[in-house]
C-alpha cells in the first residue's frame, strides 16, 4: 500500500487521502476514466480537517462513531476496531465532532 499525499497536483488521483495498490496509478493512467462528482467543498474541508480524529457520522439510515482515517472526493473511510467502512457522501446527512 501506498499513501498518496493530500494537496498534490501532479497526480492522476483526485485530491484526496489515499492508500491504494500499486497496481491503482497504472490503471488509472491506463482506462483514464471520465466521470463526474457532486461535490460539496465545505463538508469536505471540514472532513480534512477532522482527518484522524473520531468523529460520529450520521447517514439516512444509522450513525457510526469511529476515527476518521481517509478522506476522498468521493467518500470517506471510517475505522471502527479493525472495520473500515467506505461512506459515499450522498449518503451523509451531517457528522459530528
Amino acid at each position: 500500500m501506498q499513501n498518496y499525499p493530500y494537496g498534490s497536483q501532479d497526480n492522476v488521483l483526485p485530491p484526496g487521502h489515499y492508500a491504494y495498490t500499486s497496481n491503482f496509478p497504472q490503471t488509472m493512467k491506463t482506462l483514464s476514466p471520465t466521470y463526474t462528482i457532486p461535490t460539496e467543498p465545505v463538508l469536505f474541508d471540514h472532513l480534512m480537517m477532522n482527518l484522524g480524529k473520531t468523529i460520529t457520522i450520521v447517514t439516512m439510515k444509522e450513525s457510526l462513531k469511529g476515527k476518521l482515517t481517509c478522506v476522498t472526493i468521493d467518500h470517506l473511510q471510517l475505522s471502527i476496531g479493525d472495520l473500515k467502512y467506505h461512506i459515499r457522501y450522498p449518503q451523509i446527512t451531517y457528522f459530528i465532532e
